[in-house]
């Protein structure tokens, strides 16, 4: 049970010697996916650019330039190369993201005002509470009141 054969350990000695000159390629086929994941996201890094507008001003990109959308009046802010950049179909392209961008913000925050203003009515009816339910109903709802305008004008009203 104690007999081994001097080829054996011989064969095996060879076989690791191998493995470990072959760790260096072993090594970079593990860190294969993770080099590629690292090349994919810089190159999205790169391939992504910052839109051409903004809803606010924004000193840090150069977008202080005032506009505004001529079909809804929604107003944005531009860098100082864009008159120059955009005109015709693409102006109306970059306008019509600028007002998606707008409506969407407008629907959120609404839906916000909404969920606050039913908060409050909610509290106010559990404590009987009357200051809440007034305070419930003083909501001012700008961004509904907004959404609303945005709704008629859409709709030729």
């Amino acid at each position: 049970a104690g007999y081994s054969h001097p080829n054996q350990h011989r064969q095996s000695g060879h076989e690791r010697e191998e493995e470990r000159g072959d760790g260096g390629f072993s090594m970079f086929i593990q860190l294969m996916p993770v080099i590629v994941l690292i090349l994919v996201s810089l190159l999205s890094q790169l391939m992504v650019s910052n839109p051409p507008y903004a809803l606010y001003p924004r000193s840090s990109t150069g977008q202080t330039i005032k506009m505004q959308t001529e079909n809804l009046g929604v107003v944005y802010y531009v860098n100082k190369d864009f008159r120059n950049e955009y005109k015709g179909v693409s102006l109306q392209k970059v306008e019509k993201s600028v007002e998606e961008d707008y409506v969407s913000n407008i629907r959120n925050n609404c839906w916000k005002e909404r969920q606050q203003k039913t908060d409050l009515l909610y509290a106010a009816k559990v404590y009987r509470d009357d200051r809440l339910r007034k305070k419930a109903d003083s909501m001012s709802m700008d961004n509904c009141k907004e959404l609303e305008r945005l709704t008629s004008l859409y709709r030729g009203g």
